[in-house]
């Protein structure tokens, strides 16, 4: 088939076959429902990046000063919280189970060394 027998199979197709004028009138049809957004983008255009800003600003400053306000409290909270010494680890918490009477009295004596072989006889005192 030759060029020239496809451009006459697709003549079968074109609309303005039977209709003079159509494209002309497809054509205004589109500019007429896209006469809005066109006019839109011809204002977006003329827009300088100092006025773009400048609309920016009215949502942008409230929402920083917020974000300022919330970043300055978890500053203060973190700053509060490395300030208070960390609970203190009780031999109890280590070994898992409670301890005796006598096991405090000679942890918390005054003249008690702390070495290893101390402390497994405080820990084996319990645990018998």
């Amino acid at each position: 088939m030759e060029d020239n027998d496809r451009v006459t199979a697709l003549e079968a197709f074109d609309p303005a076959r039977e209709r003079p004028g159509y494209w002309e009138q497809f054509r205004a049809r589109i500019l007429e429902n896209a006469a809005f957004e066109l006019a839109r983008r011809r204002e977006a255009a003329r827009e300088t990046v100092a006025a773009v800003l400048s609309g920016w600003s009215r949502s942008l400053i409230p929402v920083a000063a917020a974000a300022a306000l919330i970043a300055s409290i978890m500053i203060v909270n973190e700053a509060r919280q490395q300030r208070q010494p960390p609970p203190r680890l009780v031999l109890e918490d280590m070994l898992g189970g409670p301890l005796g009477e006598s096991s405090f009295r000679a942890a918390l004596g005054a003249g008690v060394q702390s070495n290893t072989a101390a402390f497994l006889a405080f820990v084996e005192e319990d645990t018998r």
